[in-house]
């Protein structure tokens, strides 16, 4: 039997089991492009909570962006950014909330190094080179909570915010989707 001719009834079904890439090419004893390829085929997401919680803040900010007039183009899987808005290269982040002692903060992590797709290799990720602002985000569902629009030059591994403290030195830039205008200038 041909491994690569994917019963797709039987990839869908697995699919909906909530059998991640990995999962679903081990069953199917095939690669991993070759789950995407058929996925993509399908109409499928990925069953991964952290790649799903992280399309979902894109998506999210996309639509608010869109609102506002914004021209908003979701780049390419592979791309060193998510989306070019107004010109501008933007990272969007999904953060953690954590609550200590009733004092409730936003935990953002920007790694300095990257893990290829098979985790085989790591490369370093130069956000200064790939990015010309983050917009670090918070949701509950379909809402936006908290929203940041950072420059790159703030880049740290790790950003925490306390969005209810005025005394959080990063306060200036919540819902500062105005640097991301037109007028501001073209980054690329």
């Amino acid at each position: 039997m041909n491994y690569r001719n994917i019963d797709l009834t039987d990839f869908a079904a697995a699919h909906a089991q909530g059998l991640r890439d990995r999962e679903l090419a081990a069953r199917f004893r095939v690669g991993l492009e070759t789950v995407r390829r058929r996925r993509a085929q399908l109409g499928l997401g990925s069953n991964c909570p952290n790649n799903n919680k992280g399309r979902h803040a894109e998506a999210l900010v996309t639509a608010l962006l869109t609102a506002q007039g914004a021209e908003v183009q979701p780049q390419a899987y592979h791309a060193h950014h998510d989306l070019l808005v107004n010109g501008w290269r933007v990272d969007v982040k999904a953060g953690r909330t954590r609550v200590h002692r009733k004092v409730t903060s936003l935990e953002f992590r920007l790694p300095e190094r990257r893990n290829s797709n098979l985790n085989t290799a790591s490369y370093p990720k130069d956000y200064q080179q790939d990015t010309d602002f983050f917009a670090l985000v918070a949701f509950e569902g379909d809402r936006l909570t908290d929203a940041y629009v950072l420059p790159v030059s703030l880049w740290q591994p790790s950003i925490t915010m306390q969005p209810g403290s005025e005394f959080c030195p990063y306060q200036p830039y919540r819902d500062a989707w105005a640097q991301l205008s037109p007028a501001a200038g073209v980054a690329v």
